[in-house]
């Protein structure tokens, strides 16, 4: 059961790591488009969210379950307490940026959209800071 849950928390790594590069990309991209077409280009990537979403739950669920064996020794774990926190800032920085397209979609796109640029690098920093304690942590 134990490779299995692996398999998944790995899926699930992809799944929002995945998400964060190509929304990176993807606002690379639009940056050079016209503001018409960036506006309904970047409100019809916003689904592309909903796979960061999945990833995010799938890492929490598999997780939770990977981590059972060491629950005694989580004090003695400083690292993975540092990435225990960060997994829980970031679903914080997933429900902001999740809210402020709720927004943009319903027609305050330039105000909800002018600050996303700087919540996606965060949540791509700490996403992949979250990835170097997993590691360190279980090294």
């Amino acid at each position: 059961m134990r490779e299995f849950m692996l398999i998944v928390h790995f899926i699930g790594l992809a799944m929002g790591l995945g998400t964060s590069f190509a929304m990176m990309f993807l606002g690379i991209a639009a940056g050079r488009m016209e503001a018409e077409k960036r506006k309904e280009f970047m409100l019809n990537v916003g689904v592309l969210s909903r796979m960061g979403h999945i990833g995010l739950l799938l890492l929490v669920i598999t997780g939770g379950y990977l981590m059972t064996p060491y629950l005694g020794m989580i004090g003695d774990m400083p690292l993975f307490i540092a990435k225990l926190v960060l997994v829980v800032a970031l679903g914080a920085l997933v429900g902001v940026m999740s809210a402020r397209l709720r927004k943009a979609r319903k027609g305050d796109f330039d105000a909800q959209m002018r600050v996303m640029p700087i919540l996606g690098r965060l949540g791509l920093l700490t996403t992949l800071t979250i990835v170097v304690l997993a590691v360190l942590s279980f090294h």
